[in-house]
């Protein structure tokens, strides 16, 4: 696990209810009015183990490595960001970044090739396959915390990115606004959101068969979901990849089963890739509490409404793809 670094990357935590600079150590946060934080296997933690996102943190825990282009050898996160950020990933370098929501750190892992300093944290147990995975770098903070109470000072990125979270938080525009709140004057806030479409509403044949799925899944047991998901995957997945190249069976395939499928587009090496990327995300889709959904105009809307600047907002990867600008006053 890491080790609590000596760099004082951590110098910049925040009590997240006072917003009063925390001192750490290798035991705990301590705010100067006495509150503490422990730091458990070097990661600061600011929430209980028991929450919304516990289904996240285990599957992170079992596939920590699935999704990092350093493990695939195929730069699928890179492009990703890319895209989102709008610029290229040099751009990075020298900035001053705030992770909403990490993961297994698929994203931390390119923020900081390209030379950025990254703030991170997430609000499920996913930080300990982060902190395996990048724990150690000395641009790294990580911490384990709640979107709606960072212990990150306002006002202070360069950038603040939030990929794959938004949609899965109780209000997606408090979210939006904390995360607006942790931007510098003249930074950026970049994230995307699931996007609303009629039919993921509607049930089989005229919708898509996970909305049954997912209201079976989210009835069993917490400490049984997995299983549950897992064994009906195993069910489907051989039809799906044995018929991965008939578009008119994959449709089909679609209306009776929760896979979420990958082939062709995501160019994976081989089957047990598709088949460790696509069981994750059919878990993810299928365990998630929270699954709100946003067209492109509600979300251009709201950045407008926040005061943003040069917003852009458009379709793609999750759905909806946002960037802005805060204004400098």
């Amino acid at each position: 696990m890491m080790n609590m670094p000596t760099n004082c990357s951590y110098s910049r935590l925040v009590d997240p209810e006072s917003e009063v600079p925390l001192r750490c150590d290798a035991s705990a946060c301590t705010s100067p009015g006495g509150m503490q934080y422990p730091v458990v296997d070097g990661i600061p933690r600011f929430v209980g183990s028991e929450n919304y996102a516990r289904a996240f943190g285990e599957q992170w825990l079992r596939f920590p490595r699935t999704q990092l282009d350093s493990a695939t050898g195929i730069p699928l996160s890179a492009t990703r960001l890319q895209r989102c950020l709008r610029t290229g990933l040099d751009s990075l370098s020298g900035q001053l970044v705030l992770e909403a929501g990490s993961g297994a750190g698929r994203f931390t892992e390119l923020l900081l090739a390209h030379g950025a300093t990254v703030d991170s944290f997430d609000f499920s147990a996913a930080v300990a396959a982060n902190a395996a995975n990048n724990g150690g770098h000395p641009r790294l903070s990580l911490v384990q915390a709640d979107i709606r109470k960072m212990p990150f000072p306002r006002q202070s990125y360069d950038c603040v990115l939030c990929l794959g979270v938004i949609q899965h938080t109780p209000d997606p525009e408090e979210s939006i606004r904390a995360l607006w709140s942790r931007v510098r004057p003249g930074g950026r806030l970049v994230f995307d959101h699931y996007r609303w479409k009629l039919r993921n509403y509607l049930p089989p044949p005229f919708g898509v068969a996970g909305l049954v799925y997912r209201w079976y899944f989210l009835r069993v047991p917490k400490e049984r979901r997995y299983a549950a998901v897992k064994r009906v995957f195993d069910t489907w997945f051989p039809w799906v990849w044995r018929f991965r190249d008939s578009r008119f069976l994959q449709f089909v395939l679609s209306r009776l089963t929760p896979i979420v499928n990958y082939y062709p587009q995501f160019g994976l090496r081989d089957r047990q890739m598709y088949y460790e990327w696509m069981l994750l995300d059919t878990h993810d889709a299928m365990t998630d509490v929270y699954k709100h959904r946003r067209t492109a105009a509600q979300i251009h809307r709201f950045l407008t409404e926040l005061g943003a600047e040069e917003i852009e907002v458009t379709h793609g990867g999750n759905g909806v793809e946002a960037s802005c600008r805060k204004p400098v006053c």
